[in-house]
């Protein structure tokens, strides 16, 4: 019994790992997420956004000035995610943990939001 909760225990740190992408896989996922464009915003913008933002880093998280930023997209913990530690509008409607995972689903799903803001890519 105790190997198999140490092999779920295992698989499970596995599946929640952080990545750092090379800009040509970031440049595939993104593409593949339907980034390409969107919102007339060119995959060059994205990744550029991105590589000053976090890096290229999934895990990327920062406290600076009072804000919490969190992910590949840098994104507001009092603004986009709640982090249950700042009052946060959350309109992206989730935990900001979920930024910091190799799943850049969510990531991408919130960044879709932000771009069709009326403020768009002034966000970032």
């Amino acid at each position: 019994m105790n190997g198999l909760w140490f092999a779920f225990l295992c698989l499970f740190a596995q599946a929640s790992k952080a990545k750092v992408y090379s800009k040509c896989e970031l440049y595939k996922e993104l593409k593949k997420h339907g980034m390409e464009d969107y919102h007339k915003v060119s995959l060059g913008h994205w990744l550029c956004l991105i590589l000053h933002g976090s890096g290229f880093n999934t895990e990327h998280y920062i406290y600076t000035e009072g804000q919490p930023y969190y992910g590949l997209f840098h994104l507001s913990g009092l603004i986009w995610c709640a982090d249950g530690r700042h009052n946060s509008q959350n309109i992206c409607q989730i935990d900001c943990e979920q930024f910091l995972d190799d799943d850049i689903t969510d990531d991408v799903k919130c960044a879709k939001i932000i771009a069709r803001t009326r403020r768009g890519m002034l966000f970032w």
